[in-house]
Parts: C-alpha cells; structure tokens; sequence
C-alpha cells in the first residue's frame, strides 16, 4: 500500500507532463480525466470514493501510455485499479464492474456468450494431446466465436510448433476483475485455473497481449521452467527455426499495423509481429503513433463496458491514424481487432501459409 501511495503523491505534485499521453483525455478534452486528475482524485477520495469519482476512476484503458512519459515511470492503472476497488467497497462501483464480478461467480469469465460451448467446439476439431504447450485462447478470442484460436492452432501446426488447447476451466485469465476493483475474486479465480494446469512446467500462449501480461505478473507463479509469452512471439521463433520464410513469397499487399499496447508496452513486444509481418506480406506501414508509442484503440480496462461513448471516441481516433496508412488495418489482439475493424494477423499467416480459411473457419 505504501507504493501505491507514493505514487500517487508523485503524480499529485507532478507538472502533469503527460497529460497528452493519455487516450481518455484525448477523447473527451476533460483536465479530470488526465492520469494527473485521475489519481489526484484516488488520492484525496482514499477509501470512500463518490459516483462520480468512480466514474473518473473508470476513464483509464489500462494502456500504459502514461507511464511511457512519466519520469518515474509511474503505474497509474495500477493506482486507478486500486481506487476501483476502494469505489467496490465503499458501494459507490459502477454497474458494469458489480456485473463482471457477478458474472464470474456463475459462468467463470464476465462474456454474455457461453464461452465452455465455444471452448468445446474449438477442441471438437482437435487432435486430443498432451502436449505442456498450450494456447490460452482467452474470453475474448472464444466470445468473438472461436475462429482465431482455431486458427492459432492452424497455423502453429503448419509452421511445425503444434498447440494443444488449455483445458475447460482455463477460458478467461481474470483480468477484468482487477480491472473491475475485485482483487480478491481475481486472487481465487487465478488460483483455481492455474491449479487446473497440473504440476510441472507448462508454456502458456495467449492471444490477448493483456492476459500474457497478467498472468506473467498477478498469476500465483507457474512452476519453473515454465513460460508465458504472446502469440507473436511463440509463431515468430517457430518460422525463424522452421525455414518456411524461404519457400514462400510473401502476399502482395500492403497493411498497416497497430501495435497493441499490452503487446508494445505492457510484453515489450514490438519485434516479434513485424518479423511475421515482413515475411508474409510485401508492404507494411505505420501510423505516426506507433511501437512503444502506439495510441490507444479503447478496448481494454473495461472501459467499452464502464464509459462506452468514450471508448468508441478512442477507437475512432485511432481508425484515423490508421486510415491515413492506405492500407487494410492489422493487428494482434482479439480486442483491438474488434475496436478497429483490423484483421488479425494470425489470420493474415494463415492467408499467407496457403490455409483455406474452411480449414479451421467454423462454417457460419
């Protein structure tokens, strides 16, 4: 608790140097809404936040861009996620984080869609394994109807790095519950679904950037010799070591790319998707935001959930920046591709390894 309140002194007495950073201030023009405003407004609310300091609490994706300008290098979600969790107990939540929390207590993962059918019928197409190398295909990846977690496994298998599928109980890594200002529900439910993985050493791929980085981070620890790592990278070193960029061309387009900002920030990720990139298509461009300095696409920290016209400002934003590229948008994120309209690149390798999207594509 003494860090938190640290560092909220720190952004307190702060000339506010990076209040440009911040995509919620972006969008909505609101000085309140700055990561200065935000936890100054944590840090004299302490443990019995009003609604409307709820609501400013809620103005933050989770993105990190602040903290790419802080001189102090300053976790403002962090201290946000705390103040949430301040709002739960002082019963001044907003409805969307009290839903997310009663939605993992009945179905395990806060998705309107009933993520164990879809997790079953991804597996239904799969060889049975017992493999330790698995793909963590995340509540986002299964509510958007499994087709990118099939063809994760796809093209891993074609790249000669077979997946296997976590099992049932391991559909969503829980971060929407810190992210909701439930830590201790977090804390159970991590704890039940990395017990559900089996002892020893087991290597983790995930789809959603956000959730490598949560599990890396908060996830009681894995057994050593285990590894956590994001789709990009697992499929990067296989095509390095499996001499496949050799005997294809890469497709004949162009696309423009958006860093994820977990993947970018959060993983420290910026070489493993351009070297998918530069091997399957001929041209990729860049917004004038982009790598460690990506903007924002409002997908994450609830906040489509908690402010939904704010997130939608952000994605607008960010579709501009991308526009401007002349180029189809891709990404690496579940999440972003849905706020964008972006393909995902998993599905552009698939494209690019000759896979007929009727080989994995769940026919509609």
């Amino acid at each position: 608790m003494n860090d938190l309140r640290r560092a909220a002194e720190l952004c307190e007495f702060c000339p506010k140097m990076c209040r440009f950073s911040c995509p919620v201030s972006e969008a909505t023009f609101r000085e309140a809404l700055s990561p200065w405003g935000k936890v100054s407004l944590a840090a004299l609310s302490g443990d019995a936040p009003g609604s409307s300091a709820s609501e400013a609490f809620a103005g933050c994706t989770g993105c990190l861009r602040c903290q790419q300008y802080c001189a102090h290098a300053n976790d403002v979600p962090r201290v946000l996620y705390a103040a949430r969790a301040s709002s739960v107990r002082a019963g001044t939540a907003l409805a969307a984080w009290t839903r997310t929390a009663e939605r993992f207590r009945s179905a395990g993962h806060a998705e309107e869609v009933d993520l164990l059918a879809v997790h079953r019928d991804v597996s239904a197409g799969e060889t049975a394994t017992s493999s330790r190398t698995m793909l963590f295909a995340g509540c986002d990846a299964l509510a958007q109807g499994g087709d990118l977690a099939r063809a994760a496994l796809a093209v891993a298998r074609e790249l000669g790095a077979p997946l296997g599928l976590a099992g049932e109980t391991a559909l969503c890594c829980g971060l929407k519950l810190v992210e909701a200002g439930h830590p201790d529900d977090f804390t159970a439910h991590a704890t039940a679904v990395r017990a559900s993985l089996g002892p020893g050493p087991v290597n983790l791929v995930f789809l959603t950037p956000g959730c490598a980085r949560a599990v890396r981070e908060k996830w009681p620890p894995l057994p050593a010799g285990s590894r956590v790592e994001h789709i990009t990278t697992y499929l990067s070193r296989a095509l390095a070591t499996g001499g496949i960029a050799a005997e294809r061309p890469p497709l004949p387009i162009s696309v423009a790319w958006h860093d994820p900002c977990e993947l970018s920030r959060g993983l420290a990720e910026v070489t493993a998707p351009r070297a998918l990139l530069a091997a399957a298509v001929e041209e990729v461009r860049e917004p004038i935001r982009t790598g460690v300095d990506t903007s924002c696409c409002g997908a994450a920290g609830l906040l489509p959930r908690s402010l939904p016209e704010v997130a939608a400002s952000i994605a607008t934003l960010r579709r501009a920046e991308l526009t401007a590229c002349a180029a189809p948008p891709v990404t690496a994120s579940p999440a972003c591709s849905s706020a964008l309209g972006a393909e995902d690149l998993v599905v552009l390798l698939a494209d690019w390894l000759g896979l007929s999207r009727t080989t994995w594509r769940r026919p509609s």
